[in-house]
């Protein structure tokens, strides 16, 4: 119902801007939207852009950082998402529905789509793929998936036509939507990874999205060409949703681990675009006759994940001093995140709390914001015993900025009477050890809060991916010796996953975010905008109100 209701009012703001569109036309006042928006763009042009992070697998489904960088343009999301990022019941490649007193996923497939090498999409491949992901399928039952904690729900999978796959859920899943066919759940074909094998995909992809993999070289350069039979027109204005875009015909990443290196490469013309500049890097174009700066509100709001249910520290073997509530909240008020936002980023973020959702009235809980207070801070270590108690933060660093406004994050728990080490460890690195629930320590993420407007991507999204249990982002295994404020945390969260009144199912989330920011289980910082430097005929016209990064197929080269 939720999803009818969002799709109709995506329909009403769309039939809303088209009658606006025409009557700007009529007046004279919008000439140029008459237009289709790909005669605006030059669909022959070529996009290089250059990007701080690459993966070492294009196998979207690994935990290696396969969607990285423009290898998720030869993929798609198999739902049709609103600019909410809430997957659409119709409208997509698939249409889902919950059956069976919302004890199952009924996935029907749109006919007609095939991967770029002509394999089919049936219900049997979708069967097969979500078998592979789970450790079910024959070909290779020791593939090891990045994807299938998430939909660890899935249980019996029936075939029941040509394109219609039955999902039995144990337990019942309110999130199947995004675990099943969202941004973080691509399809792969079956066919060509049975015949070439699993490494063989991960250096030569194949999906059905807009653009079709041509070269890849391995921390170097990554290569695409936009597939014109794609299932939906394809260079498109109108969508459906978000399937439009695609103006550039080819699209080249490129690495530049190094800021610098991307500003010297955009200056000498070697690129059309740097991905992810600092404040001090996007300065650089902001007033340039060739360049300017694209600004992307951002979906991520990051914090550090703290290891509260873990009995001892690994740094001294003895009692873990992150379980004392009076060290987390010490954590927290030490730190001047209005300061960093000013000073250390562009000044359009803003502080973070724990995730809730959207609509909810401020503060989490009756502690109130902690802002920045030393002085408490400070006593609040003295009164736990803990002045010179040593902590070591991991950072995956080369994607968010972090080797910017961390060091001042550092200095900031120095100056209470934390003695804090940094770890800073490549992105892809870190992010596989953080899943594999190898990491000990606190450790930076995304999607680890929310703004005062809540959480960009929705509440249920955040804790389907840190603090609960199992979760992939998460320090928590099932085996843990969990604070007592935790099991009643991990009960609201478990009784949401399985209420299915959209109301009911967020009270439920915020009664959950009230006890985790109140119980400081962890310190959440700022939501990131994304500044992006571009030639000065490059535009970016996106979808998503808030969006995890840049996506290639909405810049276009302007006529």
């Amino acid at each position: 119902a939720q999803a009818a209701q969002d799709a109709s009012a995506a329909a009403a703001e769309a039939a809303e801007l088209a009658a606006e569109a025409v009557a700007a036309v009529e007046e004279g006042e919008m000439e140029a939207a008459a237009a289709p928006m790909a005669s605006r763009y030059d669909t022959e042009s070529t996009l290089r852009i250059g990007y701080p992070a690459f993966p070492a697998s294009l196998d979207v489904n690994t935990d290696q950082g396969g969607a990285g960088v423009t290898n998720y343009l030869h993929f798609d999301t198999l739902y049709a998402t609103d600019r909410g990022r809430n997957h659409l019941a119709s409208g997509g490649y698939g249409n889902w529905e919950y059956v069976d007193d919302n004890g199952a996923l009924l996935i029907t497939l749109q006919p007609g789509i095939a991967f770029h090498d002509g394999e089919p999409l049936d219900a049997e491949r979708l069967q097969w793929w979500f078998e592979r992901n789970l450790g079910r399928a024959e070909y290779n039952p020791d593939y090891v998936s990045g994807i299938g904690a998430r939909m660890s729900f899935v249980g019996d999978l029936q075939v029941v036509d040509d394109l219609s796959l039955h999902v039995t859920m144990d337990p019942p899943n309110v999130n199947a939507p995004e675990q099943t066919g969202g941004a973080n759940t691509l399809v792969a074909p079956r066919d060509y990874i049975v015949e070439h094998g699993d490494q063989h995909f991960a250096r030569n992809p194949v999906g059905f999205g807009p653009y079709t993999f041509v070269s890849f070289t391995p921390d170097q350069e990554l290569v695409s060409e936009r597939w014109d039979d794609w299932f939906f027109p394809n260079p498109a204005y109108e969508g459906p949703f978000h399937y439009y875009g695609n103006w550039a015909k080819t699209v080249t990443a490129r690495y530049f681990p190094e800021e610098s290196g991307r500003i010297a490469a955009l200056e000498a013309g070697e690129i059309d675009v740097a991905d992810r500049l600092s404040p001090d890097g996007a300065a650089l174009f902001e007033a340039s006759d060739d360049h300017h700066v694209i600004t992307i509100s951002g979906l991520r709001v990051m914090g550090l994940e703290l290891p509260i249910n873990q009995s001892l520290d690994p740094i001294t073997g003895g009692p873990n001093p992150w379980r004392d509530k009076r060290v987390r909240e010490a954590a927290n008020y030490a730190i001047d995140r209005e300061a960093i936002i000013a000073n250390l980023l562009s000044g359009y973020e803003l502080p973070a709390v724990a995730p809730f959702p959207a609509g909810y009235d401020l503060p989490l809980g009756p502690s109130g914001y902690r802002g920045y207070d030393p002085d408490k801070a400070r006593a609040l270590l003295e009164e736990a015993g803990q002045v010179g108690v040593e902590i070591k933060l991991f950072i995956g660093t080369g994607l968010w900025g972090d080797e910017r406004w961390m060091p001042a994050i550092q200095q900031y728990l120095n100056d209470v009477g934390f003695v804090c080490e940094v770890e800073y460890v490549n992105l892809m690195a870190a992010l596989q050890e953080i899943r594999q629930h190898a990491v000990p320590y606190p450790f930076l993420m995304s999607q680890n809060g929310a703004t005062k407007h809540g959480s960009p991507a929705g509440a249920g999204f955040a804790w389907s991916i840190i603090g609960a249990i199992g979760n992939p982002y998460s320090h928590t295994n099932p085996d843990d010796d969990f604070l007592p404020e935790y099991l009643e945390f991990q009960a609201l969260i478990e009784a949401a996953r399985s209420t299915f009144d959209p109301q009911a199912r967020d009270d439920l989330y915020w009664e959950a975010g009230v006890i985790w920011y109140e119980e400081a289980y962890n310190i959440p910082l700022f939501n990131l905008s994304h500044q992006h430097g571009a030639r000065k005929d490059i535009t970016y016209e996106g979808w998503l109100h808030s969006d995890p990064g840049l996506n290639a197929r909405y810049l276009g080269v302007s006529t």
